[in-house]
């Protein structure tokens, strides 16, 4: 049964309480209803077949939905769209999906691990709709916080951000990733509602940095001395939209589900055709400006038809991989582990494939194999992107963006030859550049203190120069994206309070990987 069909068994229900309520409020609702029937059946809504629901809030990447294209296209088709603005309220909109008062909700996969759980996952995921690009990011007063390391640093500091938002995945994503514990810490946070406060926050200096989203991200950075500490641009199926159908809706009523998906996309081909009548529609809707319309659209990548069977691995099963979706789900358990958000994997056997549903994608009417049949090395393997050889100068030019977490890369005693445990922490290495592809690596060996500096600091280069060969040969990684450096006993960690000469030294031996870019 449709929504539109259940409301009008809604009203027939209030009809009967108020008959026994009393008669005169029975009398109301029947005149409403007498007039409601009229109303359509003298009008062009007697074609009206139904209405589908949809829930979702403000966020730019959604706007598809609430267009005026996909309205128009989903009435010339005999529905009409009913757009249930929640607020951003996650928990609310997983409660309404799972009691079908809504067909369609969006969110975030790291929201739907957070917030579907409770409800036993009520929706099946039937299309990705987009990935920030630059419309989150972490800015900051660069004479108090440079880069990511600094954050790692510093014992003081303050970082405004709204809690339960992509901003706050952000900074999961650096916490996990860069290994900085400190950061979601409550001596750091200061929590805030919206963009907007945090943006006024850093403005006032009353904070040192602040995870923002467009238009604020564009505007702090127009301000001298803000600089961008990192910024979904940077980063790869970390901040991921999706449309979710309440599961029992898509058994009942397959076809308008794939009718939903077919104007769906169509939306995003006119749109990509038109792209002055999209920034018309948005500005005119939104009631923004022109430039606060482009700072937005430059932050958003939808996911046309062809990037979703992509997304779902539809036309790629030949390789083997995971599907991109799948990639997204595994990294987000991970960092929402890691913070503590979660304790364990929330989903039903573990097992991502039970909260996605590529049947409806395959099923379109305009699906095409030769469409969907991208090969993963094209676009989907972000190691595999090219870099541009860079001179001495150019590479002593770029500025830091972050060590990656620490991982024990072992090798045999007194050789540069990776043993296979340490083999194990590349790939946990690897796992992790995976998700930045724009940036260049500097791989940097650490000695202990003992032995020659000379000769410690040939073999922390020659280990560093292993892992790198590492990369290049087993995970394609271009050569040009990295540089070497061997420290040997030049650059010593903090000693740990109590720890062991043996435990520090062990330390001390160490390949450190470090994110480079443009200043």
């Amino acid at each position: 049964m449709s929504a539109f069909s259940t409301s009008v068994s809604r009203i027939a229900g209030a009809v009967i309480l108020a008959a026994v309520a009393g008669w005169g409020v029975y009398t109301f609702l029947l005149k409403s209803k007498e007039e409601s029937v009229i109303t359509y059946s003298t009008s062009d809504a007697r074609n009206l077949k139904g209405e589908f629901t949809i829930a979702l809030d403000s966020w730019i990447g959604y706007f598809p939905f609430t267009s005026p294209v996909f309205g128009q296209l989903m009435r010339d088709d005999g529905y009409r769209v009913k757009i249930i603005d929640d607020k951003a309220d996650y928990p609310g909109r997983m409660k309404r999906l799972r009691a079908g008062d809504v067909d369609f909700a969006v969110c975030t996969v790291d929201s739907y691990l957070l917030n579907g759980a409770s409800q036993k996952f009520p929706g099946a995921i039937v299309a990705v709709i987009d990935e920030s690009k630059g419309g989150d990011a972490l800015v900051a007063w660069k004479d108090r916080i440079a880069n990511i390391d600094e954050l790692k640093r510093k014992a003081e500091y303050a970082i405004a951000f709204t809690p339960a938002s992509p901003s706050e995945h952000l900074l999961r994503a650096v916490r996990a990733h860069f290994d900085a514990p400190a950061l979601l810490e409550k001596r750091h946070r200061v929590e805030v509602d919206g963009a907007e406060e945090a943006f006024k926050r850093l403005m006032a200096k009353k904070v040192d940095a602040a995870a923002l989203w467009e238009p604020h991200v564009s505007e702090a950075l127009a301000a001298p001395g803000i600089v961008k500490l990192i910024g979904s641009d940077d980063m790869e199926r970390l901040i991921v939209d999706i449309l979710l159908v309440n599961r029992r809706f898509a058994e009942n009523n397959p076809d308008m589900v794939k009718l939903f998906l077919k104007n769906y996309f169509e939306t995003l081909r006119i749109y990509q055709a038109a792209p002055g009548k999209l920034s018309e529609n948005i500005t005119g809707q939104l009631k923004l400006s022109a430039a606060q319309v482009a700072a937005m659209l430059r932050g958003v990548r939808w996911i046309n038809y062809a990037g979703n069977a992509q997304w779902f691995g539809i036309g790629a099963r030949e390789t083997h991989r995971r599907p991109e979706l799948v990639e997204s789900i595994h990294a987000t358990v991970g960092i929402l582990t890691h913070s503590g958000d979660i304790t364990s994997d929330p989903l039903p056997d573990r097992d991502p494939y039970t909260i996605i549903n590529s049947a409806f994608l395959r099923d379109l009417p305009s699906f095409s194999p030769s469409l969907a049949a991208v090969r993963y090395e094209e676009r989907g393997n972000t190691l595999i992107r090219k870099f541009s050889r860079l001179s001495q100068g150019d590479w002593n030019s770029l500025g830091t963006v972050g060590s990656l977490k620490l991982r024990p890369v072992s090798f045999r005693s007194g050789t540069e030859e990776i043993d296979e445990s340490g083999r194990e922490e590349v790939g946990q290495i690897v796992e992790s550049i995976r998700h930045y592809p724009n940036f260049r690596i500097l791989i940097k060996g650490h000695s202990g203190r003992r032995g020659d500096p000379e000769a410690n600091r040939e073999l922390s280069l020659r280990r560093a120069k292993a892992v790198m060969d590492e990369l290049v040969d087993t995970y394609h990684i271009d050569p040009n994206r990295i540089r070497i450096a061997g420290a040997g006993s030049a650059e010593p960690l903090p000693r740990q309070d109590g720890e062991s000469d043996a435990s520090y030294d062990a330390r001390l031996k160490r390949v450190e990987i470090v994110f480079l870019s443009k200043k």
